[in-house]
């Protein structure tokens, strides 16, 4: 779990040096860096999310000893699909960012700030819903080496 979460915090970091304009080549090449680098957590992310025994880890957390950290069953179906959800958003978020870029550098102001709020309000900020989650490692390395091949 804390796998997923140095991910989104790295996607989030990442985005943080994206450039305000796109406007000169050196600056669209810069984003487009940044879009690839992101592109590539999005993939590790999808990759240990979408793995099959992810469910399985997930449902260890119903079992744990940890106090505070203990999830429902409902709790680890909505972890899932919120996952699942950044998967789709990500992806979506790419693609149009990369469109921006090449074909409506004018659209760029604000658009490249949307994913790390959107990270943010839903699995940190304020009520860090799921921070105590991501703290938890439930895969060894041996595991993650099988999970992520990339």
């Amino acid at each position: 779990m804390k796998h997923i979460g140095w991910c989104l915090d790295r996607i989030q970091i990442v985005m943080g040096d994206i450039p305000k304009a796109v406007i000169s080549q050196e600056d669209k090449a810069k984003a487009n860096n940044i879009l690839d680098e992101v592109q590539e957590y999005a993939n590790t992310l999808a990759e240990l999310i979408l793995n099959p025994n992810f469910k399985i880890y997930l449902h260890q957390l119903e079992e744990t000893s940890i106090e505070g950290v203990r999830l429902q069953a409902h709790d680890i179906q909505e972890l899932f699909k919120d996952l699942e959800n950044m998967l789709y958003i990500l992806e979506l978020y790419i693609k149009n960012l990369k469109d921006i870029i090449q074909n409506h550098p004018e659209q760029w102001k604000n658009k490249a700030d949307q994913i790390v709020l959107h990270i943010d309000q839903k699995f940190g900020g304020e009520m860090g819903e799921l921070r105590r989650e991501f703290q938890i490692a439930l895969h060894k390395e041996d595991e993650l080496r099988r999970i992520v091949t990339s």
